[in-house]
């Protein structure tokens, strides 16, 4: 039967007796769509006459051929190649009536009538052919009609006439033994006429030459299998024989043999059939698809009925010669087609031995080898063939990407395009090296990966954007994410050169974390090592190495970002990494300059503009920060991050936080028209400004809104849980600190936030852990340190309190000036002294009498760091007027009192060093003050010698080389550099190096 697909209109034939009356589904093997096939009209038109009946003879052509046709061979049907030949020609009796035998170059002569192909309305060439008909002989074709020798019509045939099993023979045979039914074989056929040995030929009834224009109707492999299916039912073999292996294909169990065995077993029959493969016919291997179901294109038109052989399997025989330059080779069987077409050949060429022998041996291997034949030597070279063409099929997706696509699913509902779009779309906005550009290409790249698992350049291009765009400010969650997704990409794809380059940038966005930085530096180097690495990933590489590099040496780095330069003049992150490192290393003019001119090039370039910003605010300029952000709305009017970074601005470093409550309720008003990430910001820099300017239920009202456009924010998680810390509400403190855990920029910070809900909730020992592993985290952080012994005074525990309160008042290993490192611009916003709210009146209970000041004094040195600087000095004056002898009472009061440009400092000062005179303070106290009054070279020797006593007091060597920045500039330089090399985040430092930068 003819199939026409409904989708890609590609013709196939398939066997009617695989459609049921009901019908089956075909799948088209060009596209894959599937459709239902039922009988057609036309697979009944040919009927049987009634029992007893003459069967009707078509008419005869209105011409006779010009040369008389073949002398007809005649042959019985055989459904076993294993049953013994009949009798000689002479023993057998006449046929009982005329009929038109098959040509003697006819090898499949008894599959039954084919009709000739026609006009529309004519007899369906695929419909039910039934046995063979008695026919007259073909008239002789006239000249120069190529079509009118393809005999006559189709004449009636019996009633329950198969394809597979060919009616019984006009003439009758004598009687024989019925050999055992063999499906396969019947649906093979008997041995084609004319190559029977000489003097014996079958009385089979005539075969009707005639065959449509386009040529032999192909069997392909979906009908032989179904045949094969049904004649090895009964005797089917689950495991290979020779291996023992699990056998699934119909084909393999029906011989018991796997593919690995049968090719092992018949390596030199595959080598024989790939000897003949070439063919002047034969013009390409099949596709897949022809393997599994024959197209209509595929047949080949040149077969007619002139004598010319034609064959029923996936072969299509050669044409005549004297029409190979008017008819187009078809595609055939690269190995069964040669050696068929060769026998054709010595048949057509004459008689005699050469013959007998070729046809006893297409006799063999179609008749009683003719399973044999196939399983053995076809069916495997053609899937050998097919291996061979067909790619390496894929490794199995890796659990965690599978995880992670499961996981970014509800995030891309309706996705549409192809993943090779959404790839090539991330990697056009990764090349703008914008900080929403990166966002961007995060989720072109995550719907890449949705659509195909496999793409290993999905992932790297996923875990860059996420390292460059969200670099430290990255989450726990998305970091573990991408770790995981890079590591199960390089064991699916190798370590190539784009992967090493992502995961080398996803381990500098966890710098401070241990071993980062080395880990990332032998990444990159991995990178430079290969050679199909490309000049932008070599100088991807050596970016990263430059970044690793800053820390330990500079001159290192920038030669590594000049390498970078050469490789890719276009990497544009050169350039602000370079700056970036210029700042690690004190040098803000370079720094500043650098990022100019990254401006120039990109003036749309957001991070560049926002570092510069930083900068600016780092070291005192806040006037220029401002004056950037304004001179881009004044390039691109109603610019929302400029607006919003202006906000930012007034109450994270102008102090101005009324202000820019009313500038970020403007911008909200106005939510709707930007994306989430841009709304939820807006968002959350109103709750820090509202809670900055002491409006609780205002911070709490913004937080909200911020966390119904994202519910993960975490900087509005922690603006609420600062809120709840203040009024002591321990569930909902509780409740936001996890919206925030393992999601800041700083792990310390964290550990100490944990630590004050502990306390809160009364856990005394548990938030003393926290504080202690705060400290090991960062040693900078004072506040830690003084929490610990609020905790212990509030666990009445006095002398512990005592013994963990009195190295913080000394400040021999810490700076009594600075509670704790702070970014100048940051997400995560805290006022100085936001972790010590709501611990004030915890030591002083301590107090048990009048006289008992000890406890007094520590509370005045915490309320001292809260910046409640009056109720401190109150403490502090109880505490002298007590206990006069109280150095470190005298040297705070010197510190308040300068702070408020007090002249009482100076005397303060002296007093406690007069009292105290090894205590650090003392000494620093005594130093500013001097400094403060003119007198530079009396307040050198004085800080001097309080760094005698305290190295790491960052305040006395600042104040120091601010007092040589006049008389020795490079002395002074050295100081604010190592100064800035311990603590990247002291901010006097850097102002006075961009003030020595400027002298310059």
């Amino acid at each position: 039967m003819r199939i026409v697909c409904q989708k890609c209109a590609a013709a196939y034939a398939i066997d009617d007796r695989l459609i049921t009356t009901k019908g089956v589904r075909a799948q088209c093997p060009r596209c894959r769509h599937l459709q239902l096939v039922k009988r057609e009209a036309s697979a009944a038109s040919v009927t049987a006459p009634a029992e007893g009946a003459a069967p009707a003879v078509a008419a005869e052509p209105k011409s006779a051929p010009s040369a008389p046709a073949a002398p007809p061979v005649a042959r019985e049907p055989r459904s076993n190649p294993a049953a013994p030949r009949a009798a000689p020609a002479a023993a057998r009796p006449p046929p009982a009536a005329p009929a038109k035998a098959a040509p003697a170059s006819d090898l499949f002569g008894d599959f039954g009538e084919m009709p000739e192909l026609g006009p529309p309305g004519s007899v369906d060439p695929f419909a039910d052919l039934g046995p063979p008909a008695s026919r007259a002989p073909a008239p002789a074709s006239p000249q120069g009609d190529p079509f009118a020798d393809l005999g006559p019509p189709l004449a009636e045939a019996p009633k329950a006439a198969s394809l597979a099993k060919p009616g019984p023979p006009v003439a009758a045979a004598p009687p024989r033994a019925a050999p055992p039914a063999d499906a396969l074989l019947d649906f093979l056929g008997p041995p084609p006429g004319g190559l029977e040995p000489d003097g014996a030929p079958s009385p089979a009834p005539a075969r009707a030459s005639s065959a449509p224009p386009s040529g032999a109707v192909s069997l392909g492999r979906m009908s032989v299998r179904a045949s094969a299916q049904a004649a090895a039912k009964a005797e089917a073999h689950a495991n290979c024989r020779s291996c023992g292996k699990v056998l699934t294909d119909p084909f393999d169990q029906a011989i018991g043999s796997c593919d690995d065995c049968k090719q092992r077993e018949t390596g030199s029959s595959r080598d024989a059939s790939a000897s003949v493969v070439v063919a002047p016919e034969v013009t390409a291997p099949p596709s897949r698809g022809d393997l599994e179901l024959p197209m209509m294109s595929g047949l080949d038109p040149s077969a007619e009925s002139s004598g010319e052989p034609r064959t029923e399997g996936a072969t299509a025989l050669s044409p005549d010669p004297s029409r190979v330059s008017q008819v187009k080779p078809a595609r055939t069987s690269h190995l069964t087609a040669a050696p068929v077409r060769s026998a054709q050949r010595d048949v057509a060429g004459g008689g005699g031995r050469r013959p007998a022998l070729i046809g006893l041996l297409v006799l063999a291997l179609l008749g009683g080898g003719g399973a044999a034949g196939y399983f053995l030597v076809y069916k495997p070279g053609q899937e050998r063939a097919v291996r061979e063409a067909r790619p390496t099929p894929p490794s199995a997706v890796p659990p965690e990407v599978l995880a992670a696509v499961g996981r970014w699913k509800l995030q891309f509902l309706e996705l549409e395009g192809t993943s090779a779009a959404h790839l090539a779309a991330g990697q056009k906005q990764l090349a703008m090296d914008q900080r929403v550009a990166y966002s961007e290409a995060e989720e072109s790249f995550q719907q890449a990966l949705l659509l195909d698992p496999r793409s290993a350049d999905a992932i790297s291009g996923y875990v860059q954007a996420l390292a460059l765009g969200r670099g430290p400010g990255m989450d726990d969650n998305s970091f573990q994410e991408a770790r995981e997704l890079v590591k199960a990409a390089e064991d699916m794809a190798g370590r190539t050169p784009g992967l090493l380059v992502a995961h080398a940038n996803l381990l500098l966005a966890r710098s401070r974390q241990a071993g980062s930085l080395e880990e990332a530096a032998r990444l990159a180097t991995a990178v430079l090592a290969q050679p199909k690495a490309s000049d932008t990933q070599k100088a991807e590489a050596h970016l990263v190495l430059g970044r690793a590099r800053v820390s330990t040496s500079r001159e290192l780095a920038n030669q590594e970002f000049d390498d970078a330069r050469k490789l890719a003049p276009g990497l544009k992150r050169v350039d602000y990494y370079s700056a970036l490192a210029h700042e690690q290393a004190g040098q803000y003019g370079l720094a500043l300059k650098q990022l100019a001119r990254r401006l120039e090039l990109d003036p749309q370039d957001w991070d560049s503009l926002e570092a510069s910003a930083r900068i600016y605010v780092e070291v005192g300029e806040t006037g220029l920060a401002r004056k950037l952000y304004e001179d881009r709305l004044k390039t691109k009017a109603g610019d929302m991050r400029a607006l919003l970074s202006l906000a930012v601005l007034r109450y994270q470093a102008e102090g101005n936080a009324r202000e820019a409550v009313r500038a970020l309720k403007d911008l909200a008003k106005n939510a709707s028209r930007y994306g989430p990430r841009d709304a939820s910001e807006i968002w959350s820099h109103l709750a820090a400004a509202e809670r900055t300017a002491g409006n609780d239920a205002g911070a709490v009202k913004a937080a909200t809104e911020a966390l119904k456009v994202v519910p993960v924010l975490p900087e509005a998680h922690l603006q609420w849980f600062m809120v709840a810390l203040s009024q002591k509400d321990t569930a909902a403190a509780r409740e936001h600190l996890k919206g925030f855990q393992g999601r800041l920029d700083d792990a310390a910070l964290e550990t100490v936030l944990e630590g004050r809900v502990l306390l809160l909730e009364g856990d005394t020992a548990g938030a003393q852990e926290r504080f202690q592993k705060a400290v090991r985290q960062d040693d900078r952080r004072m506040d830690a340190r003084l929490l610990e012994g609020v905790a212990a005074a509030v666990a009445k525990k006095r002398d512990e309190s005592f013994r963990l309160f009195y190295p913080v008042l000394e400040a021999r290993e810490w700076d009594p000036l600075r509670l704790a490192p702070r970014p100048a611009l940051t997400r995560f916003w805290l006022r100085p002294g936001d972790t010590l709210t709501g611990v004030e009146n915890g030591v002083k209970a301590l107090s048990e009498r009048a006289e008992d000041v000890q406890p007094l004094l520590y509370e005045a040195l915490v309320r001292f760091h809260q910046g409640d600087r009056q109720n401190a000095e109150r403490l502090l004056h109880t505490v002298v007027d007590a206990n006069a002898n109280s150095g470190g009472a005298q040297a705070y009061r010197a510190l308040i009192a300068l702070d408020a440009k007090s002249p009482q400092a100076r005397g303060f000062a002296e007093r406690a060093v007069g009292v105290e005179r090894g205590l650090p303070v003392a000494r620093l106290s005594l130093g500013l003050a001097q400094a403060a009054s003119g007198d530079v070279e009396v307040a050198k020797r004085t800080l001097q010698s309080a760094l005698d006593v305290a190295p790491k007091m960052l305040s006395a060597q600042t104040k120091l080389a601010e007092l040589q920045v006049a008389t020795q500039p490079k002395e002074a330089r050295a100081v604010l550099e190592k100064v800035v090399g311990l603590d990247p985040s002291y901010f006097p430092a850097k102002k006075l190096l961009y003030k020595l930068d400027e002298r310059g």
